[in-house]
């Protein structure tokens, strides 16, 4: 079975002409020479003690790499001006590739540990592509570096552990534990969906099926974890807002078994990245409906509408009839985005993205239909597309269809909060 991995960023980016040259101008501002700093990361690795319980302390050793990189000549302070790599070029051994997207490669491989006490270090390595054309590829690069090594320096859980960079922003590296997120799960045969899931979790290959009450229950675990991965973000002040099944990784090697991935696309309030008010990312599958307006009368092309593996801007964005309302950046984002992937996870006749994207083209035509006091998404499940194809039991007998509809609520001033859902009944009594 072919790996599937989209630590590639991919979203829909829309903003027009003139954001696209303030995000060349804001690249371009980085590349002063500032002194040299050793980043916090780098730091933390080299201070703390050997038998502090700490995610990163069995990587203490690769402090060494950030002189050694230096001093190799792989650490160019003209490219990057704030701190040097955490990880040498030298170190670094680069495997299979296990995605792309237009702007990313990633890969597989190993950190080599020289120091003769230490096993070599599994990671992912994301390599962004330089030849781009009409792409602003650095910037783009600069945000997902910031935001990464700041979660990596708080600890947060929700997010697979990030290593660093390494060379002279040659690769973006965290530790490896996984490389199954949800839409790899999804992209399966429907009925093997959730055995498919169960399997990456356990860490190992079943043929066991899973019962509905199995299903059900494992539904309910990836839901749960899946809130505790956004809100940890969330509590760091950083928005993900590309949240979607091609982004929930499903770990077997990691205190959390859900973790987010790809935050090329993040908002971080604490640095500022993202948090330019006239620029909207977003997804239009799993988007807040409040970011964009749709078109209903403009049609897709030539499959520009599925998939969305790349960020798009100006003109890409009004042939697919999207218009960006330039809402500001907030956690509403992401509960929309979360209700989103659970509603496609729990209901087979959506796993295909496909049709998850003909469902969400019903939802907005339907949205300001519905009639009093009904949900947008009670609508379209009592339209007629809905009622011949979809199955919505494993919502139904757990109790989890309240918490969906409120985190799917079209008006973001009546949606149910993540810390909402998981007061919720459906989530009391799990450990």
């Amino acid at each position: 079975m072919a790996t599937c991995v989209t630590w590639c960023t991919a979203c829909a980016r829309a903003a027009s002409s003139t954001i696209v040259s303030t995000r060349v101008r804001y690249a371009t501002s980085q590349t002063h020479h500032e002194p040299r700093v050793v980043s916090a990361i780098a730091t933390r690795l080299l201070s703390t003690p050997a038998n502090h319980p700490h995610r990163f302390t069995r990587y203490n050793h690769l402090t060494n790499a950030v002189d050694e990189s230096y001093d190799m000549g792989s650490y160019d302070p003209e490219m990057d001006g704030y701190t040097p790599p955490e990880i040498s070029l030298k170190q670094l051994r680069v495997g299979h590739k296990i995605g792309e997207g237009s702007f990313s490669e990633v890969y597989q491989g190993i950190v080599v540990v020289d120091d003769g006490d230490s096993d070599d270090i599994p990671v992912i390595a994301k390599a962004y592509k330089k030849t781009v054309r009409g792409r602003d590829w650095f910037s783009f690069y600069c945000d997902e570096r910031t935001v990464c090594r700041r979660l990596g320096e708080t600890n947060c859980p929700g997010v697979a552990p990030f290593l660093g960079v390494c060379g002279s922003d040659a690769y973006l590296v965290w530790e490896d534990v996984g490389t199954k997120t949800i839409e790899s799960c999804l992209k399966g045969d429907v009925a093997s969906a959730f055995e498919l899931i169960q399997s990456v979790l356990n860490g190992e290959a079943s043929s066991s099926s899973l019962d509905q009450t199995e299903r059900t229950r494992l539904f309910k675990k990836i839901a749960k974890g899946l809130i505790h991965a956004t809100m940890s973000v969330h509590r760091e002040n950083v928005v993900h807002r590309d949240v979607k099944p091609d982004n929930v990784l499903l770990s077997p090697n990691s205190t959390n078994s859900v973790l987010l991935i790809d935050l090329g696309g993040a908002c971080d309030f604490e640095t500022g990245v993202g948090s330019d008010p006239s620029e909207t990312i977003f997804d239009p599958t799993y988007g807040a409906p409040e970011q964009f307006i749709r078109d209903m009368s403009v049609k897709k092309k030539g499959g520009v509408f599925s998939g969305l593996m790349s960020k798009v801007t100006g003109d890409d964005v009004n042939a697919m009839g999207l218009t960006a309302t330039g809402v500001a950046p907030s956690p509403k984002l992401d509960a929309f985005a979360v209700g989103m992937t659970l509603l496609r996870l729990a209901v087979p006749a959506l796993h295909a993205a496909w049709a998850m994207e003909r469902a969400r083209g019903a939802m907005d035509a339907i949205a300001g239909d519905a009639g009093q006091g009904e949900s947008t998404l009670s609508a379209w499940r009592q339209s007629e597309g809905a009622v011949d194809s979809c199955d919505f039991s494993i919502l139904e007998v757990s109790g989890a269809w309240p918490v969906i509809e409120g985190l799917l609520e079209w008006d973001p001033e009546k949606r149910m909060t993540l810390d909402e859902a998981l007061a919720c009944e459906y989530f009391r009594g799990m450990e």
